[in-house]
């Protein structure tokens, strides 16, 4: 059955054997898959069953690959896929179009997202310490309860973005521009918005008094909302 896995994989990946990320990510997702019929084995299921439930784990692929540009070894995805519950440390995510994907409950320290888009992609009680996002589509993006601490934000997109109960302690989103974003029950001690744009952006339940806006341009409803948090607002312009 193990062997019968990695040929299903490898039948999903086996148009794209010359571009490196989507080895790279075969590979990974062979060996998360292994894991997972090997658990489902220890817990009694016979055989069929572990093999049917773990292909099910996979979620469903809507178009796994929309197009590759093999002069610059780039792969790039358009996905519906399930990440959730994986150790993917250190993954290369860039350049991928991952559309209402799912990252719930997974390990991704280090990775990195540059280049990607995963408007309406959920991130649950993750673990993003240290991942980047760099040029990345987060539009309709849900983060909640994840651990972003020393992540990396430059030059994203976060139009009605959601942050819900995440570590953004002393991130910087410097020069960013945020629309109709959410920050909820969040940790924003010393994190930084200096020179960021916001309009319609809401800080709902979070500690916002140490948060550095020097420099920032906002509409009136982000300005009042700050302002009745007793937030430092002498440098910034209204829009």
């Amino acid at each position: 059955m193990i062997d019968q896995l990695k040929a299903h994989v490898h039948s999903i990946f086996a148009p794209y054997q010359n571009v490196k990320s989507a080895q790279e990510l075969e590979e990974e997702l062979s060996q998360n898959l292994k894991e997972k019929f090997n658990d489902y084995k220890e817990k009694g299921y016979s055989d069929e069953e572990a093999y049917r439930f773990t292909i099910d784990s996979i979620g469903e692929v809507s178009e796994l690959v929309e197009s590759i540009n093999l002069q610059h070894n780039e792969l790039e995805e358009a996905v519906r896929m399930n990440f959730s519950m994986q150790r993917l440390r250190g993954s290369d995510f860039r350049s991928v179009s991952v559309h209402d994907g799912k990252f719930n409950s997974s390990d991704l320290k280090g990775s990195d997202f540059s280049h990607s888009d995963l408007t309406n992609c959920t991130l649950k009680s993750s673990n993003l310490e240290h991942c980047t996002f760099e040029d990345v589509n987060l539009t309709a993006t849900l983060f909640k309860s994840t651990n972003l601490k020393g992540a990396t934000f430059k030059n994203a997109v976060y139009d009605q973005a959601q942050f819900k109960g995440c570590n953004l302690s002393g991130l910087v989103f410097d020069g960013e521009s945020f629309n109709q974003t959410i920050f909820s029950g969040s940790s924003l001690k010393k994190t930084s918005f200096r020179n960021a744009t916001l309009k319609n952006v809401q800080f709902r339940m979070s500690d916002v008094k140490k948060v550095d806006f020097d420099g920032a341009k906002m509409d009136k409803l982000t300005y009042n909302f700050l302002s009745a948090a007793k937030v430092d607002l002498s440098n910034v312009t209204l829009i």
